[in-house]
């Protein structure tokens, strides 16, 4: 969800892959702690919307994405008693993204290196360089299916509040071509990376993408989600020498989903 996905497209029409591993630890009979390990794949083009004036625009990105992140889990029934168990959860991620497009003279360009909103030009009014590792706030919820004592499958959904509206390479607004060319930075490349940061053939008296129209829309941050089967796999009496609760020793629990 951002500059790059409006309501106008179909949402299928832009899914990519996912594949998570993850481990849950027994807090209590409904709560737990939760650790998952991410491989994810984003992707949007202007191309797909029925909207003329974005297939114009003519912007497009791919990025995969690695995530680790740490949860607390709560099931809304006690799986002893439900064979169908839903439940929530959150906590805070952190992620590491890097859009790209594929170019016709260079293959695939990493954007964030290209700086296609002025990032690099060190003038007032244009943005500095994003970070592409940050850190995000899952939320979801889930129905698992009790299918045996060591085994369940399940949906899930999750979704990621992100700090950053860059996680397509699109925010703010048009450069004036004039300023790729007049930076160091862009010296031995000035044309090429003016020609990134506009992609529908840049002219500054085109009425809709003129010299400071916005590119995107800055006040509104970018996010992603995931929908996934899971399957769970529960290692049971698992012992350690201590215990948080008191005592000796303490046996638990712990789930390996996929």
């Amino acid at each position: 969800m951002g500059d790059l996905i409006t309501s106008n497209i179909p949402v299928f029409q832009q899914v990519s892959g996912n594949f998570s591993l993850g481990a849950t630890y027994d807090i209590q009979q409904q709560l737990r702690a939760r650790l998952n390990v991410s491989l994810l794949g984003l992707k949007a083009d202007d191309q797909r919307s029925p909207k003329e004036v974005f297939k114009e625009r003519n912007l497009n990105f791919k990025s995969s994405v690695w995530e680790i992140a740490l949860m607390g889990e709560y099931d809304l029934v006690d799986r002893e008693s439900f064979n169908i168990v839903p439940y929530v959860f959150g906590g805070i991620g952190v992620y590491h993204f890097n859009p790209y497009t594929y170019d016709s003279i260079a293959g695939k360009v990493f954007l964030h290196d290209v700086g296609t909103e002025g990032q690099y030009l060190n003038l007032p009014g244009y943005p500095k360089p994003y970070s592409r590792t940050q850190i995000n706030i899952p939320l979801g919820f889930g129905v698992r299916y009790e299918v045996s004592e060591s085994l369940s499958i399940g949906l899930e959904f999750n979704y990621r509040i992100l700090f950053t509206d860059y996680l397509d390479d699109v925010s703010t607004k048009y450069v004036n071509p004039s300023l790729f060319y007049a930076s160091p930075y862009y010296t031995a490349n000035n044309n090429y990376y003016a020609d990134l940061a506009s992609r529908l053939g840049y002219r500054a008296t085109d009425p809709k993408y003129n010299i400071g129209m916005p590119r995107g829309n800055p006040n509104k941050k970018d996010a992603f989600y995931t929908f996934q089967i899971t399957a769970t796999f529960k290692l049971d009496g698992l012992s350690f020498g201590g215990s948080p609760f008191g005592g000796s020793g303490y046996n638990s629990s712990r789930h390996y989903t996929y």
